[in-house]
């Protein structure tokens, strides 16, 4: 059996540009090798000392009312999310020599690691407890749509969840996108799993490390 876990995760921010501006929340789940979600974190987030910094286009995106984010009790500042996210991935994480054993998942996923090395946990202590290998369905679906396995179309979330026939949960909200991101990879990975070549199966992670 294996030991590594993937950790799929989203954020909400305010903006699109880490060093800008703040993010708001952010939805992480560890996952094992069957695809089954073990524990969640859901964390509500703000800066520690100072109030967050924001841009009106992406607060209408993710429809957060700020002043009710900021007074919700469960909010909680960076330094006590840091704890927390630590906390929660050290009871999954083992070292292998050099290497860990949890892989960052989600959709665009480096979109979210950036705010989260930015605001929360710098790059360098991240890389004590993740793998530096990254699993992303937005780039796994380029890959497939070049190879001839999924349509054109296919672009967004919301297009592989579409396409997949995957139940649809609230978009742009941290909870929704991480599970309906974990079905995509799910998918993505039987899809690969039905192709052939010289009577081997191969999936997902073999074919985009040749590539």
């Amino acid at each position: 059996m294996s030991e590594s876990y993937l950790v799929c995760m989203d954020s909400e921010t305010g903006g699109f540009y880490a060093k800008e501006v703040d993010v708001l929340t952010l939805f992480m789940a560890v996952v094992d090798d069957n695809f089954r979600i073990l524990e969640e974190l859901d964390l509500k987030l703000k800066p520690n000392d100072r109030l967050p910094i924001v841009n009106q286009e992406a607060m209408e995106i993710n429809k957060i009312d700020l002043e009710k984010h900021l007074k919700d009790p469960e909010t909680i500042t960076y330094a006590e999310a840091r704890l927390k996210i630590i906390a929660f991935v050290k009871k999954y994480f083992k070292k292998r020599g050099r290497y860990s054993n949890l892989y960052p998942m989600g959709q665009n996923v480096m979109f979210d690691l950036k705010f989260i090395w930015e605001h929360i946990i710098p790059e360098s202590e991240w890389d004590t407890l993740f793998s530096y290998n990254i699993e992303d369905t937005k780039n796994a679906g380029l890959f497939l749509k070049r190879a001839g396995w999924l349509p054109p179309s296919i672009g967004n979330l919301d297009s592989m969840v579409t396409h997949f026939e995957i139940p649809k949960l609230t978009a742009q909200e941290a909870k929704g996108d991480v599970r309906m991101t974990i079905e995509v990879y799910k998918k993505m990975i039987e899809l690969m799993k039905s192709k052939k070549e010289g009577g081997q199966t191969q999936d997902l992670i073999s074919l985009l490390e040749a590539e």
